[in-house]
């Protein structure tokens, strides 16, 4: 009986039930395999469909059209300023002068990035998605940035406080400080630059800066002190001799310094003794400083002297408990004490005044007796003043304020360029005389300030004119010396003397004078007059300029110079001013 041959029998075996499994998965594998390298090819290196930037298409575009429509689309927007606020402040940040721009490059490469993530394929194939915007930030510039926009916007905290003007007392609000956190402010702008859910000004980060001095320290500074301290008179005793110390004079006087968090009250002992020193005159004896008489051209010592008066320090001390409290019954006691003048005699014997250094006068007409008598009278306050080394002179704070109370009287000042009459018009001759005696003293100028138009009786370039509480006539002694001014005037001249160690010969040198201006003619419906208010008539003067070189020569004929400095001086026209007339019709 024939049977059908088998594999076996002809020595073959047909595959197993494991290697035929194997087979397909191997064939699955590879048919996947093959799918995802046809799906990575197919998706290319370009952008996927579908993709957006900051809502720009650039989906299905190759890498450079993708890069061209993104700079081309978003530049308004990648240029615009970004608003920020830091606390209430509103400001901005210009992206080109902060660091900031878009990488439009990388963001491209962010966009057209090919992966094996099935789902990064599927998009490549059928749709893209929204991609952030990559920004390139260049962080010195930034930081740069930020530390000006904090500049601004940093503010220290206002320190409660207390001021007292006469009787009213005044408190100070305090106000927290600000200060903008600098590095995380520039993270914060750098995220909030092309951001697509931003909705309004990135926040920048601040600290807030409390002030040591409280609401509550004020209230209770108020409520406890400078409130009481105003609320009546003291009533002040001195070796059985009383008077009051008005409300007035101690918030004058009164000061809340910031110590531990609250207001502490403190006396100023001299504006205290200024307020009652004329009633206390007949019980005082005020020491008195050393300074120099003149005898025979020749500076002498005037000694000094010890007095007996109530002590800045000590009235303070004894001013201050009572003025806490209330009601009209205040009263204090304070003795007198032995007072110490502030130029000994040793000290004025040291300083070195033994020979006129400088003398300079100048000449005026007499016919004006209100520019006699302010002239007169600044000479007088000015006579005796005595300059220690490295100290400044001041005239205004050596004459004072020019006013009727104080002895000055109507006369000629210049104002917008025009002569005026007001009180004090005239005590410029005596600071360019001032002025002059230095300038040959060899002393520094510290400030003068010439006229605005040239004045004939004055040297060119070598005057100087005062203003209060404008200009002054400053002059530093800047010698190893004391420094002695006297005065003297006579109705047509007044002549200022400087006494020392003479340190150098002093040699004036004025150019010529250079781009000169004509003057104008002005009208001046006012009347003519001296009084205040009415026209002055002038004749014209011509401006120009001028240089004037102090040269400082080693005392004697023979010596050798030492230093120069150069004085220069731009005068304006003086222009004719004819009064009573508006001018030709």
């Amino acid at each position: 009986m024939l049977r059908p041959l088998t594999g076996r029998a002809n020595g073959l075996a047909g595959p197993s039930a494991r290697t035929r499994v194997l087979l397909v998965l191997g064939g699955v594998v590879g048919v996947l395999v093959a799918g995802y390298l046809t799906a990575y090819v197919l998706a290319g290196p370009g952008i996927a469909r579908g993709t957006t930037v900051l809502g720009v298409s650039i989906g299905g575009m190759a890498r450079e059209e993708a890069a061209r429509t993104l700079t081309r689309a978003l530049r308004d927007e990648a240029g615009a300023p970004v608003p920020v606020r830091a606390g209430p402040e509103a400001r901005s940040v210009r992206p080109a002068t902060a660091g900031l721009r878009l990488d439009v490059a990388a963001t491209v490469d962010a966009a057209a990035a090919r992966s094996w993530n099935p789902a990064d394929l599927l998009d490549a194939l059928v749709g893209g998605d929204e991609v952030p915007p990559v920004v390139a930030v260049d962080r010195t510039a930034l930081a740069a940035r930020m530390d000006r926009l904090a500049d601004r916007v940093d503010r220290a905290p206002v320190e409660g406080g207390v001021r007292v003007k006469g009787t009213e007392v005044r408190p100070v609000t305090p106000v927290d400080g600000l200060r903008v956190q600098r590095r995380a402010a520039a993270d914060a702008v750098v995220d909030g630059y092309l951001d697509p859910d931003r909705t309004g000004p990135v926040e920048l980060p601040t600290r807030v800066r409390p002030p040591v001095i409280g609401q509550r320290a004020v209230d209770r500074a108020v409520a406890e002190v400078a409130e009481p301290a105003v609320s009546a008179p003291v009533a002040l005793t001195v070796e059985g001799t009383t008077v009051q110390l008005p409300p007035e004079a101690i918030g004058a006087a009164l000061v809340l310094e910031p110590r531990d968090g609250e207001l502490v009250p403190r006396l100023r002992g001299g504006r205290l003794h200024a307020a009652v020193a004329e009633e206390l005159a007949p019980v005082e004896d005020p020491a008195r400083d050393a300074s120099f008489e003149i005898v025979d051209g020749t500076p002498r010592v005037v000694p000094s002297r010890q007095g007996r008066e109530v002590l800045p320090a000590s009235l303070a001390a004894a001013v201050l408990p009572v003025v806490t409290e209330t009601g009209p019954a205040r009263a204090a006691t304070v003795a007198l004490e032995v007072s110490e003048p502030e130029v000994s005699t040793e000290l004025a014997q040291s300083l070195g005044v033994v020979e006129k250094v400088s003398e300079y006068t100048t000449y005026y007409p007499s016919d004006f007796p209100g520019r006699l008598t302010n002239i007169h009278r600044a000479a007088d306050l000015m006579d005796g003043t005595l300059v220690l080394p490295g100290d400044v002179f001041s005239f205004n704070d050596t004459v004072g304020e020019r006013t009727a109370e104080r002895g000055f009287a109507a006369g000629f000042i210049i104002e917008d360029g025009r002569l005026e009459v007001d009180f004090g018009g005239g005590v410029s001759q005596l600071a360019t005389t001032t002025f002059n005696a230095a300038f040959f003293a060899g002393l520094e100028i510290v400030e003068h300030n010439p006229h605005s138009f040239y004045i004939s009786r004055y040297p060119e370039g070598r005057e100087s004119t005062i203003a209060w509480g404008v200009k002054d006539l400053r002059f530093r002694n800047d010698s190893d010396h004391g420094v002695f001014v006297t005065t003297s005037w006579t109705d047509s001249s007044v002549t200022v003397r400087i006494w020392g160690t003479k340190r150098y010969r002093v040699e004036s040198v004025t150019s010529e004078r250079y781009d000169v201006k004509p003057f104008e003619v002005v009208h001046d419906p006012r009347p003519p007059g001296v009084e205040p208010g009415t026209c002055v008539a002038t004749e014209g003067v011509p401006g120009f300029r001028v240089r004037v070189t102090r040269e400082l020569y080693e005392p004697g004929r023979g010596g050798s110079l030492v230093g120069s400095e150069v004085f220069r001086t731009t005068y304006d026209p003086e222009h004719e001013v004819v009064c009573g007339s508006s001018g030709p019709s």
